[in-house]
Order: structure tokens, then C-alpha cells, then sequence
């Protein structure tokens, strides 16, 4: 029993081999901003999509600050995003939920767009693609406008 504690707290603390995170990309550290009407905004889902085919997204929400850290899928948290070329979307949304009782046609869902939903879409979005790099310091400042 006492082995199977230091076990699990070495997993825990990532010394054990295979229990760590390890990274199996050579991710590159990002972060960034996002600002809507020049106003750091909270909750917006950040997506970098890559442009080159054999690449991975990455994405991150925005804190408080309007700040976030990509992670990369299968890479530890806050791991960053693989050197290349990213289109960058952006989308925040209030789900609704409505009862039978309220609908009388049964239960619906209604998303409203907090920032318009162009910026969802790599087709609208009017954001320029970026590029990351390795050893460069991959901060980004993106500026939405609801108008």
C-alpha cells in the first residue's frame, strides 16, 4: 500500500516516467490578448487553425484580462501551439435553454453571439493569419470590433 502512495504521488508531481505530461509535439509557447471596442474581454474561445495540412490547432480561453495560453490537443496545458502558420477565430456565446412549456414546440436551444460571428469563421473573420515560431516569444494582441 505504501508503494502504490509514493507511486501515485510521484504521477502526481510528474517524476515518474510515463506519469508526467509529456509533450509529444515540439510545441512553442503562445499567448496573448484579445480586446472587443478596446476593452479586454473574458470567456472568448480562441482557436489558431493551422494552415499548413500536417499541423494540429491549438486554442485557449480568455481569463478576466482578456489574456490566454494555447494548448495544442494531446500536449500538456498551456503547452503552446507547433511552429507554422495560423488562421485565428474567435467566438463567445450565451446558450439558452427553453423548457417545452416555453417554446410549446418542445425544448430549444438559442445561442446569441456576445462578438459578431464573423470572427468565428476563418472565411469572415478579417483577421490577418500569424505565425509561430520557436524561440521567438509568440505574443499576440487581437482587437474585435462589434461594429
Amino acid at each position: 500500500m505504501r508503494q502504490l502512495f509514493i507511486i501515485l504521488l510521484l504521477c502526481v508531481f510528474g517524476y515518474g516516467h510515463g506519469c508526467g505530461q509529456n509533450n509529444p509535439y515540439s510545441t512553442n509557447y503562445v499567448e496573448g490578448v484579445v480586446f472587443v471596442d478596446g476593452l479586454p474581454m473574458e470567456g472568448v474561445n480562441v482557436t489558431f487553425s493551422p494552415r499548413q495540412p500536417q499541423g494540429y490547432s491549438a486554442g485557449g480561453v480568455t481569463d478576466a484580462a482578456g489574456k490566454f495560453k494555447l494548448t495544442t490537443g494531446g500536449a500538456p496545458v498551456n503547452s503552446g501551439a507547433l511552429s507554422g502558420e495560423y488562421n485565428v477565430t474567435f467566438r463567445k456565446v450565451q446558450v439558452k435553454e427553453t423548457t417545452f412549456e416555453e417554446s410549446q414546440a418542445g425544448k430549444q436551444t438559442t445561442e446569441t453571439y456576445l462578438i459578431p460571428a464573423k470572427y468565428g469563421d476563418v472565411q469572415t473573420s478579417e483577421i490577418s493569419p500569424v505565425t509561430v515560431e520557436k524561440g521567438n516569444k509568440n505574443s499576440f494582441e487581437f482587437h474585435l470590433k462589434t461594429s
